[in-house]
């Protein structure tokens, strides 16, 4: 008996958005949204990433620029999805962080952190549909500023830098995010 064989990939990518803070109108947005992402937990996630959205969609009447990237599930990550379908529950399998780093070494599957990590922020939103999840962090203009030339997601992470197992990485060719942007990261991933 032959049997086919059906390949299965995980593929992302990461869309960085940058907000005029200084534009009249934004700062209420962002408290907003804030505020929302504060109250995470205490209703369904399901509302909770439909109000996230539309939020988002307020705040585009404020963006500068986009900049997508794509990533690399590492092989720590992978490993992390495959312990859980085997019932090893030493990981959650949830994304809580989304961390930035300076170094632009190329990334490998090896990966289990970033090369420099500078920053890291909580989940503010995540949701999926069908075979793809959709997770998104936001970094106020108070967080953090400069050039980032790498974009992670780690699963079980605590706000210490280079905790939790890593599960994406990716270069991102310099996003730069000044004293008077915000910047939102939403990451997607599809599994095929």
């Amino acid at each position: 008996m032959h049997t086919q064989a059906y390949p299965i990939s995980i593929t992302g990518i990461h869309t960085a958005r940058f907000y005029d803070t200084l534009r009249k109108g934004y700062q209420a947005v962002e408290d907003e949204l804030t505020h929302h992402i504060a109250m995470r937990g205490t209703m369904p996630e399901e509302t909770h990433s439909v109000i996230y959205r539309q939020l988002l969609e307020r705040m585009k009447q404020f963006l500068v620029r986009e900049e997508i990237v794509k990533n690399i599930v590492v092989t720590v990550g992978r490993s992390v999805l495959a312990q859980r379908l085997a019932n090893t529950t030493t990981y959650t399998g949830i994304i809580n962080y989304g961390v930035l780093g300076s170094s632009a070494t190329a990334v490998a599957n090896s990966d289990t952190q970033l090369g420099t990590e500078v920053f890291r922020k909580v989940v503010a939103s995540s949701s999926y549909t069908t075979n793809v999840a959709f997770i998104d962090f936001l970094y106020s203009k108070a967080d953090t500023n400069g050039t980032y030339q790498e974009f992670g997601t780690v699963i079980d992470g605590t706000g210490s830098a280079n905790t939790g197992q890593l599960f994406t990485h990716a270069l991102t060719g310099g996003w730069t995010k000044t004293s008077s942007e915000s910047m939102t990261v939403s990451t997607q991933y599809t599994i095929n």
